[in-house]
């Protein structure tokens, strides 16, 4: 669990947000579906909102590698 804290903690929210976007953009272009900006701006809230409450609980676990 530590591990996955850490990973959290040093991640890049923004590069992972415009990868999350990208995705779901081009999925959604090969789908075919006519609201695809729309649909991949959707998707990218929600994930960025997931991303930024597991930063917001990461960020109250000690890191490991500090603490020494």
């Amino acid at each position: 669990m530590r591990s996955l804290m850490t990973f959290f903690n040093r991640m890049n929210i923004m590069v992972w947000l415009v990868g999350i976007f990208v995705a779901h953009a081009a999925l959604y272009l090969v789908l075919g579906t006519v609201t695809w900006l729309a649909t991949s701006l959707l998707a990218t809230a929600f994930y960025g909102i997931i991303l930024l409450v597991g930063k917001l609980i990461a960020s109250r676990y000690p890191d490991k590698e500090e603490s020494r």
